[in-house]
């Protein structure tokens, strides 16, 4: 199967600071890739989408100036988590994808 890399698995900081948190695309090319929060006893939910060299797309409740995503190429991607605060405490998690995918095609969240 295809492998994701994510780093850092933990990541502590004070309030105001920012936090990066990196993926990587090991062994394939991805042409879309997906970052996803999870709150606490909570299903994922999908935060937003990226592609190479093109502005990420953000689902209803997050955006570009609180969590700047970066794709500067088909194996990686980058999320910044900007002006951090205690309410942005959970875990983080990316995935890619290595086809493209239609607008009307983004994968769906579900509640969980």
């Amino acid at each position: 199967g295809a492998l994701v890399s994510q780093q850092p698995r933990r990541a502590v900081s004070k309030s105001g600071a920012s936090v990066t948190i990196e993926c990587r695309a090991l062994d394939f090319q991805a042409s879309s890739m997906f970052w996803y929060r999870q709150f606490p006893k909570r299903g994922l939910v999908l935060m937003a989408t990226s592609n190479e060299g093109t502005d990420a797309t953000y689902e209803q409740g997050y955006n570009k100036d609180k969590f700047p995503i970066s794709q500067p190429d088909r194996t990686f991607s980058s999320l910044m988590v900007t002006s951090v605060d205690p309410t942005d405490s959970g875990l983080y998690f990316c995935s890619a994808r290595d086809t493209a995918l239609g607008r009307d095609q983004r994968p769906r969240q579900e509640s969980w």
